[in-house]
């Protein structure tokens, strides 16, 4: 009863709370990219924030997040990571108290496997984990997501001692990376409706990116020694990535789905922590290489995600735009924007869709 009475008490300050907010995403999504741009994140705002809910108490707070329209895991770590930058513009601590859950399973010795879990348990509100490890295997995947989002949080917070905290586990996922991310095992990515595939270039960089930020954590939490290591892999890994996962010979050289698949291609969506985190791991030739490609494999309603199927991943489009050149970019956003605005829905803004016929 107590909740009701504050929540229709409360109307007045959370009615101008929330309008400011809305106010706020305008005017910076306008300034950043326009009126099309603001199309995208004024729905993308909306759809991050009615996924979570606050629970706990003042003293201990956590953050829930239900996997929508899929089976409903809880704190999918590969869902929490596309929806990511929107709380670290909103407020960092919203992205901490996500991944908090995530860390206390697997820190707790309830989670057997070296690699990161998957979620934190497989039906919204379960948050039991999984002791026996039978979770979904996406272990590159959550990995090199845990690692980035960890070093995202602690840089936008300005908050070492978080990484101080943590830093074994983290560790101890590197060290999975360092065996597996150049030639990533026949295994799926977060776009796990695509099938599982090896060698897949776009997973291979997340690990390597994953390496390097690592790398940075090291030298925020005086791991001296361990920071030299970590990056000399990555750099390393970068350089024989850069051979194995370019298609070179092609008219206009792009980067493959998988190793050797010279007529293949996919969004390189994974590109954009490096400039996130202000790596500078990824040479900026690799960058401009995929603003040429992309608008030459586009569709009516934006950029297929690989060449497996014409359908594609609204938050992955906006992942690649925003390390894209200006038109590159302009392009993914008035795409993007054209879909939501032409295709008639009964649904919120989804995050899959086919380019051709916005279905």
């Amino acid at each position: 009863m107590f909740q009701l009475e504050f929540f229709h008490y409360d109307y007045s300050t959370a009615n101008e709370l929330s309008s400011a907010l809305d106010e706020k995403i305008a005017r910076d999504s306008i300034a950043a990219a326009g009126q099309d741009y603001l199309t995208i994140t004024s729905l993308s705002a909306r759809q991050a924030f009615a996924a979570t809910q606050l629970c706990g108490t003042p003293q201990n707070p956590y953050l829930f997040m239900k996997e929508i329209s899929s089976n409903g895991n809880m704190n999918t770590v590969d869902v929490i990571f596309p929806a990511h930058p929107v709380f670290l513009y909103t407020n960092p601590e919203l992205l901490e108290l996500l991944l908090k859950p995530n860390f206390e399973i697997q820190k707790s010795g309830q989670y057997p496997n070296a690699y990161a879990m998957h979620d934190i348990g497989s039906h919204y509100p379960n948050a039991t984990g999984h002791p026996e490890g039978n979770d979904e295997p996406m272990p590159l995947e959550e990995c090199g997501n845990m690692i980035i989002m960890a070093l995202a949080y602690a840089l936008k917070s300005s908050n070492s001692g978080y990484l101080s905290e943590h830093y074994a586990l983290l560790e101890q996922w590197t060290s999975y990376l360092v065996d597996e991310a150049i030639y990533p095992a026949n295994q799926i990515s977060t776009d796990d409706f695509a099938g599982p595939l090896a060698n897949q270039t776009n997973l291979a960089l997340k690990g390597i990116i994953g390496i390097e930020a690592m790398a940075t954590i090291s030298k925020l939490t005086d791991h001296a020694d361990a920071a030299t290591n970590r990056s000399a892999i990555a750099h390393d890994y970068i350089d024989r990535w850069q051979v194995l996962g370019i298609a070179h010979e092609a008219d206009l050289p792009h980067t493959t789905l998988s190793y050797g698949s010279n007529d293949s291609h996919g969004l390189l969506y994974n590109l954009y922590t490096d400039r996130e985190l202000g790596l500078n791991l990824v040479p900026q030739s690799v960058y401009d290489m995929q603003s040429k490609f992309y608008p030459t494999v586009k569709n009516k309603y934006g950029v297929p995600l690989d060449t497996r199927h014409q359908y594609t991943k609204g938050d992955w489009e906006m992942f690649a735009a925003a390390v894209a050149s200006t038109s590159t970019r302009d392009m993914f956003i008035e795409l993007l924007a054209n879909w939501i605005n032409q295709t008639p829905t009964n649904r919120a803004l989804t995050d899959l869709y086919d380019t051709v016929s916005g279905e």
